[in-house]
């Protein structure tokens, strides 16, 4: 079954990129270390390719599978074949792939050998600067609307799979085009299974959709804000996910206008209170933030948002150059820390 569905695959992959990027592993020439992934499924480089009729060569990432040691081949070719298709500046895009003897090679642009998740717990464990949140949110939120609007699911947001180029744009990447394949006792993710979305917690396969993708959405913003989820199980996670949506939420927010400064300070103090969730962060998250999350953390997924209605909010109609400059100095500041 395996050697049937790779021949369908190669078979589809003919038609995606064949015209820029040979198929010939032989055009591929590696000058960098190859680095494992962290599941030992596959192996990463920098290779040059070497157009054969200009002679031109282009830098690019060489990602190699171990077929023997790939468990799920279904959900992978799917990757790769949809992240061929994808042609947007915020999404890692496969140039192409092929097998060389028991290996799979998938080509694509070259990827910085951290993600942001690694930014963020080796350099801002306590979250990064207001501005970036923002900007990379909408970034990102654009890729997804990309995604969604072509139908396409992710199924794994989380700051894993965000890359920041060298002219620090937001690229958002499948699980499997990065260093990083498996998280053991966490949720498809990359967080804790309890932070789950109340739909995934039965069917994973079964549940994901695009309002499981916004909800990871919300869980990304926590994670940038505060460098992690602000919270410890899944008791006081539910606690914090209904203080945002007593503090932020937009229909609750509609009908105590006039009581702001009250809400979210009685229900939800305490030992897992939202407040308390919030201070063992250091900061409370801003207002635009928190309707952001709060919308993307409803419980009912029909509540939530489409990635395109999101676009409107008032977090992102905000961001300006400013938001730009302000990834630049961050990502320069961790390149040189």
């Amino acid at each position: 079954m395996q050697d049937f569905l790779l021949v369908v695959f190669y078979q589809s992959n003919r038609m995606a990129n064949s015209e820029k990027f040979n198929r010939n592993k032989d055009h591929y020439t590696t000058f960098s270390a190859t680095v494992s992934t962290t599941d030992n499924t596959a192996t990463i480089c920098i290779a040059n390719y070497v157009n054969p009729a200009t002679g031109i060569q282009i830098p690019v990432g060489v990602k190699m599978f171990n077929l023997h040691k790939i468990e799920d081949i279904y959900s992978l070719t799917g990757e790769i074949l949809e992240a061929e298709a994808f042609d947007h500046e915020n999404t890692v895009n496969v140039h192409c792939s092929f097998k060389v003897m028991d290996e799979l090679w998938i080509i694509m642009p070259t990827l910085p050998r951290f993600s942001l998740r690694s930014v963020i717990r080796s350099s801002f464990p306590k979250g990064i600067p207001k501005k970036s949140v923002y900007f990379i949110l909408k970034q990102t939120l654009k890729a997804l609307d990309y995604m969604h609007g072509n139908n396409k699911l992710h199924r794994n947001i989380d700051a894993g799979c965000i890359f920041l180029d060298e002219e620090s744009r937001v690229k958002l990447a499948f699980r499997s085009l990065t260093y990083e394949e498996n998280y053991s006792n966490e949720s498809p993710g990359g967080y804790p299974r309890w932070t789950m979305a109340p739909e995934l917690m039965f069917d994973y396969r079964k549940g994901s959709s695009k309002a499981s993708d916004v909800w990871m959405l919300g869980l990304l913003a926590l994670e940038l804000f505060y460098g992690g989820i602000p919270a410890f199980d899944f008791e006081e996670f539910q606690f914090l996910v209904m203080g945002i949506e007593d503090e932020f939420g937009v229909l609750k927010k509609k009908e105590n206008i006039n009581n702001r400064r009250v809400l979210g300070s009685s229900r939800f103090t305490g030992k897992f209170g939202f407040l308390s969730c919030f201070s063992k962060r250091g900061k409370k998250i801003p207002e635009a933030l928190g309707e952001f999350v709060g919308v993307c953390l409803s419980r009912d997924p029909k509540k939530r948002p489409t990635t395109n209605q999101l676009m409107e909010y008032e977090l992102f109609q905000k961001i300006s150059f400013e938001g730009e400059k302000s990834l630049a100095k961050l990502n320069k500041t961790w390149k040189y820390s």
